[in-house]
C-alpha cells in the first residue's frame, strides 16, 4: 500500500505540474536547467520566449505579477552566474518585479484581513509599516544579511568591519542552510577582496584559506561545475602566498568542470600562464598566454599578465603595449567596467611606467615610488609593483 500510496501520489502531482496552466512556471525551470548546464544561448530563448508569452498580456493580474518577477529572477540569476564584472546584473530589473508583487501580495492580505475584521473582533494590523529591527531579531539570516549590506554601503570596508563580519557568520552558521551558507561565504570573501585592494594585503592568506576550505565544504559547486571567474581567482590568490603546488592541482583537477565548458582552454591555458610567471619561467608564461578575448573582464586579465612579463622581460614592446592598454580603457571600459576597477587599472599602468623608464640602483627613486604606491587606496597587482619598486633600489 506504501508503495501503490507513493506512485498515485507521483502521478497526481506530475499532472498537477504538467498541466497547460503551469506552463510557465515549465518553461522557466527548463530556462533553469539549460544554464545551469552551460547552455546559454538556449536557456535565453526560453527566457526570451516567455517576456513575450500571452500571460501578460491579458491585463494586470496578481499572476502576471508573479510570472513578470519569476521571469527577471530568471534572467538576474543567469547574469549572477555568467557574471563579467559588468552591468548591473539586472538587480534593478528585478526590485522593480519583486516590489511590484510585494506591494501587490501585501495589500491583498490586507484587505482580506480587514474584510475578516468586519465579521469578527480581530486586533488592528498596520500593514504599511515595516519593523526591521523585529525581524532580525527574529532571524539570524536577516541579522547577517543586514550585517553585510551595512558593510557594502561603506566605500572601502574597515578590518573591524570584516572580523565582525566572519565572527557573525561563524556563530550563526549552524543556524542556516547550506545553499545561505554557500552564498554568505561568497559575500565574506567579497569583503575580504575589497580590503585587500584597498591596501590589507596581509588578509590574502586568510582569503588563499578561506577558498582552499570553501572549495573543500563544496561552497563553489554549481551542480557539480564551476564558474569560470572561479576557477582563474582561485589559483590568482593562491600564488599571491606562494601555494604554487596547490595551484598547479586545483588547475588540473578543474579543468573539465567549468560552466560552459573550456572549448579553447583560455582558462585553462591562463591559470597555466599565471603559475609559470609566478615561478619566474617568463618565456614559457608568453607561450601560455592565450588569446585576449573580446569580454572586457577577461581581456584586462590577459593585458595585465602580458605586461607584466614584458616588463620581467626588458622587452621593447612594453611600452607599445602599455600605451595600447591605456587606450583601450580610455575608450572602451568607461562603457563597460565599474569605475574603482578602472582607476586600479590606470594606477596600475602609471606605476609600471614610471617603473620601466627607471635606472636600476636608484634607491631615491625606488622609495618615491614605494610611497606613490602605498599612497594609492586602489592599484592592481600592488604587492607585485612593490616588489619591483624595492628591487629598483
Amino acid at each position: 500500500m506504501a508503495e501503490l500510496n507513493k506512485l498515485l501520489r507521483n502521478y497526481i502531482l506530475s499532472k498537477r505540474y504538467f498541466n497547460e496552466r503551469n506552463e510557465v512556471a515549465q518553461q522557466l525551470d527548463w530556462a533553469a536547467w539549460l544554464r545551469e548546464k552551460g547552455l546559454a544561448d538556449r536557456s535565453l530563448q526560453v527566457v526570451s520566449k516567455l517576456k513575450g508569452n500571452k500571460v501578460l498580456e491579458i491585463g494586470e493580474s496578481f499572476n502576471r505579477f508573479h510570472i513578470e518577477m519569476r521571469i527577471a529572477e530568471e534572467e538576474h540569476i543567469w547574469e549572477l552566474t555568467h557574471n563579467q564584472i559588468k552591468g548591473d546584473l539586472k538587480i534593478p530589473q528585478l526590485a522593480y518585479y519583486l516590489n511590484q508583487y510585494f506591494y501587490l501580495y501585501r495589500n491583498e492580505l490586507a484587505n482580506r484581513y480587514l474584510l475578516q475584521q468586519k465579521g469578527t473582533q480581530l486586533p488592528d494590523l498596520d500593514f504599511s509599516q515595516y519593523d526591521l529591527d523585529f525581524y532580525i531579531n527574529k532571524s539570524s539570516l536577516i541579522e547577517i544579511s543586514q550585517h553585510f549590506y551595512a558593510v557594502f554601503k561603506k566605500e572601502i570596508p574597515s578590518m573591524l568591519d570584516f572580523e565582525q563580519l566572519l565572527k557573525i557568520l561563524n556563530s550563526k552558521e549552524d543556524q542556516l542552510s547550506f545553499e545561505t551558507k554557500k552564498e554568505l561565504y561568497a559575500y565574506l570573501r567579497s569583503a575580504c577582496t575589497l580590503l585587500i585592494n584597498s591596501g590589507n594585503t596581509s588578509l590574502i592568506l586568510i582569503l588563499h584559506l578561506l577558498h582552499k576550505n570553501n572549495l573543500e565544504r563544496g561552497y563553489f559547486s554549481i551542480n557539480g561545475r564551476m564558474s569560470p571567474n572561479v576557477y582563474m581567482n582561485l589559483v590568482q590568490v593562491a600564488i599571491r602566498v606562494n601555494d604554487y603546488e596547490w595551484a598547479a592541482n586545483f588547475t588540473e583537477e578543474y579543468k573539465d568542470l567549468i560552466i560552459g565548458g573550456d572549448e579553447d582552454l583560455y582558462y585553462y591555458k591562463f591559470n597555466v600562464a599565471y603559475i609559470l610567471f609566478a615561478k619566474g619561467s617568463f618565456e614559457k608564461a608568453l607561450d601560455w598566454l592565450p588569446d585576449a578575448p573580446s569580454n572586457v573582464h577577461y581581456h584586462h586579465l590577459v593585458r595585465i599578465l602580458e605586461l607584466k612579463i614584458y616588463y620581467e622581460t626588458q622587452s621593447d614592446l612594453l611600452l607599445y603595449k602599455i600605451d595600447a592598454f591605456r587606450k583601450f580603457i580610455e575608450r572602451t571600459a568607461p562603457k563597460t567596467i565599474a569605475p574603482n576597477l578602472r582607476e586600479m587599472d590606470v594606477n596600475f599602468l602609471n606605476i609600471l611606467l614610471q617603473l620601466a623608464q627607471s635606472l636600476p640602483k636608484d634607491k631615491a627613486r625606488s622609495a618615491r615610488l614605494i610611497k606613490r604606491i602605498e599612497e594609492k587606496k586602489l592599484i592592481a597587482d600592488r604587492a607585485w609593483l612593490l616588489e619591483k619598486a624595492h628591487a629598483l633600489g
